[in-house]
């Protein structure tokens, strides 16, 4: 409380609104190209993924915390997937907001070694060129 700054702006070029994830400690990112922004931009995140009807959505989220979660520890890895689930099913956040908070130096570690990890991927236009090679 009394430790949050809402400051509305303009929307931003993609190259600034990556400069901006770059300076946020906690960036909640909402739609997919957004949330592939802060994957890359290594700090702490929250997805809040577009709602599907019948609730598809948090089978999709729930699929990428299952991968994104690997490798961190317990307390961290139940910290980040409470707060993504409890933000995007509208429950309370008080004790998911304390958790993600205590956990963020581990998450915030753990985002720098995802980032990698996903940097270690062919990008996809080279993955598709691949893919069609083995089948013409």
């Amino acid at each position: 409380r009394s430790q949050l700054s809402v400051l509305p702006f303009d929307f931003l070029s993609q190259d600034d609104f990556d400069r901006l994830l770059w300076r946020c400690e906690i960036n909640f990112v909402r739609g997919e190209d957004s949330f592939v922004r802060a994957q890359w931009a290594v700090q702490a995140f929250v997805w809040q993924i577009y709602r599907q009807e019948e609730d598809a959505h948090l089978v999709k989220l729930t699929a990428f915390l299952e991968r994104y979660t690997q490798g961190l520890s317990a307390s961290g890895r139940n910290a980040a997937v409470d707060l993504f689930k409890t933000w995007n099913t509208g429950g309370d956040l008080r004790q998911a907001w304390a958790a993600f908070l205590r956990a963020k130096p581990e998450i915030t570690e753990h985002n720098r070694r995802w980032a990698d990890q996903l940097a270690e991927n062919p990008d996809l236009a080279k993955a598709l060129v691949k893919f069609c090679e083995a089948k013409v």
